[in-house]
């Protein structure tokens, strides 16, 4: 027998820990894991094991929408060169080196890493929803711990990469990525929500509004390779956005082409904005940090309904059909207040995938209980 105010101090106390870990960590001033390489031009973007359904790792972003002056509403094409070395083999969800990001559900450009491979997504602004993606990858280009200079040379008719001034791989896409992806907000190391994690050094980013000739590709290659791309440099063509992060300190990495476009480095971390993630099964990725996180969020709201249920049962004018309807509800509401507290904390991003995990773990607490029999509360002594 479970005494009434027993039931009462159990059902309060397991509420303020289930409340309590579903905030945990209660970080509001995560590090954001981003270093200045020192002895050498670049930035380190590093990560502490944490789940991929959590916000984490470093990011550097623009202080402002990167201002692109285009030539024609037409489609203009573009190069694209990306001085790396990643640090892991990323598996489970696609890292971020590189992404834009203009208000969209889905960023306008992306370029980042998938276990070995690297991948590249443009989005289709063909639609007005703009929310489908076109997509190619080359195949273990990305090897832990290799510095490599990655050209993307898209055109009208084709689009190429080159690593290390050689050509790697030819693909039939049109128009892959055009002047018009680079819009928005630019990203490096993270998604704009910050779920996206990527490990590695990153050497010089470098925008083109042409299609660079190979023989310019290898030229430009020997120049990153021996270190004498800067802004002093001519650099034929020009580019329209250099970063060679040759600041070595500060908080700021500045676009060596002009005044504008420059990127900040936030003390803390901190992502480039906050989104309550609907939609969830659009980019899930089925791995075992999202199993092991699913499986979380539903067992740990077992107690929570087995405690709900004891309480319940001290009442004669309930019934268990009724009471168990209370508890799902109960569950539901204390997920969703969990889910709107984490919009404060910047390592947490409210999902409805985690409130539908609570609630079903409300209900296993019932099922439990149906092959369990429930301890009546004690009746109160007058």
């Amino acid at each position: 027998m479970v005494s009434r105010k027993l039931s009462v101090l159990l059902l309060i106390l397991v509420s303020i820990v289930t409340f309590l870990f579903g905030l945990w960590p209660l970080n509001f001033f995560s590090e954001n894991q981003v270093r200045w390489l020192g002895r050498q031009d670049g930035i380190q973007f590093y990560k502490q094991g944490l789940s991929n359904r959590r916000a984490s790792g470093g990011v550097c972003y623009s202080d402002s929408p990167i201002d692109v002056r285009t030539r024609t509403d037409m489609f203009v094409p573009t190069t694209i060169e990306i001085f790396v070395e990643p640090h892991e083999r990323k598996g489970g969800g696609l890292a971020h080196i590189i992404s834009f990001h203009d208000g969209y559900p889905r960023s306008s450009l992306v370029i980042g890493q998938w276990k070995t491979e690297l991948v590249i997504r443009s989005r289709n602004n063909q639609t007005d929803a703009r929310d489908t993606y076109r997509e190619t990858e080359l195949d273990d280009g990305l090897i832990t711990n290799e510095k490599k200079l990655f050209t993307i040379a898209s055109g009208p008719e084709r689009t190429e990469i080159y690593v290390n001034g050689e050509l790697a791989k030819s693909y039939d896409i049109r128009s892959l990525i055009g002047v018009e992806h680079f819009c928005g907000y630019l990203n490096l190391g993270n998604s704009s929500i910050g779920h996206n994690a990527w490990a590695g050094n990153l050497y010089g980013v470098a925008l083109y509004d042409t299609l660079l000739t190979s023989e310019q590709i290898r030229q430009h290659y020997e120049l990153w390779a021996d270190g004498l791309v800067d802004g002093a440099t001519a650099i034929e063509p020009e580019p329209m956005i250099l970063y060679t992060f040759s600041e070595r300190t500060g908080a700021w990495v500045h676009n060596q082409m002009g005044n504008t476009n420059h990127l900040i480095i936030p003390s803390t971390f901190k992502a480039l904005r906050r989104e309550i993630v609907v939609r969830f099964w659009r980019d899930m990725y089925w791995d075992e940090g999202t199993v092991r996180d699913i499986l979380v969020n539903i067992l740990g709201f077992v107690p929570f309904a087995l405690c709900m249920l004891i309480f319940l049962a001290g009442n004669r004018h309930i019934s268990p059909r009724r009471a168990a309807f209370l508890t799902i509800l109960a569950g539901a509401t204390l997920s969703l207040i969990i889910e709107t507290v984490q919009m404060g904390l910047p390592t947490r991003t409210p999902s409805s995938l985690d409130i539908l995990c609570n609630t079903a773990g409300a209900a296993l607490g019932i099922i439990v209980l149906r092959i369990i029999p429930l301890p009546q509360n004690a009746p109160e002594k007058n």
